[in-house]
């Protein structure tokens, strides 16, 4: 998503000269949008001509989904890489056998943020993906730019936005991934089962019964 690059273009008919294009991008962060135009029409001058009168501001939106995305990419390599070169793999113990400060505990914590991180995110994503399909939709484009309310503008050709409903998607469906895999993540902390006293494995030693003497006969 923070590569892609929004974009929409449509043409000005000219009164009493050749009609001109314009075009707009709007990459990452989106936080404004990039009038791009050929020669104006002879009696308009290029001032006022370079940008939309309303605002187009999701940069916060964007950023927030973005860095969930990161965060949670930096977190799988690092428990990737504990899990696989510095987990003791020759223990003996059960996985409730474990310190309140184990990298299992750290795990279970911060999946919890990272599903809160990924709800939230994706909602306000969702709502900056709307709000920038009505910003830059025909209507609010030819209601907002210049040239169009001095004249006809027509052709217009609007921007795609099948890469950013597809990351909404998968914001959403990182909230199910990361939220299932809590109930994973909490079978290997000591609030599963209790934590065993000094027995290994939890487990209860058998006893042999109490020895009882025989009574001798007279």
């Amino acid at each position: 998503m923070a590569g892609f690059i929004g974009r929409f273009a449509f043409d000005v008919k000219c009164k009493g000269s050749p009609a001109f294009n314009v075009h707009g991008d709007f990459p990452y962060p989106f936080d404004d949008v990039t009038i791009y135009t050929t020669t104006p029409c002879e009696n308009m001058t290029t001032t006022g001509l370079k940008n939309l009168s309303e605002k187009v501001d999701y940069r916060s939106d964007a950023q927030y989904f973005v860095f969930t995305g990161v965060t949670s990419m930096l977190f799988v390599l690092v428990a990737t890489g504990y899990y696989v070169f510095f987990e003791d793999r020759a223990r003996d113990a059960t996985s409730t056998d474990v310190g309140l400060l184990s990298f299992p505990v750290v795990d279970f914590v911060f999946t919890i943020l990272l599903v809160v991180f990924w709800f939230t995110s994706s909602i306000a994503w969702a709502a900056a993906v709307s709000g920038l399909r009505n910003a830059t939709n025909q209507e609010s484009v030819f209601k907002n730019y210049v040239a169009c309310t001095i004249n006809q503008c027509v052709s217009f050709e609007g921007a795609s936005y099948g890469a950013p409903v597809v990351a909404v998607l998968l914001g959403f469906l990182n909230v199910f991934v990361w939220g299932g895999n809590l109930w994973f993540l909490f079978k290997e902390t000591p609030w599963h089962s209790p934590r065993s006293s000094g027995v290994k494995g939890g487990e209860i030693p058998q006893q042999d019964p109490p020895h009882q003497d025989t009574p001798s006969a007279i």
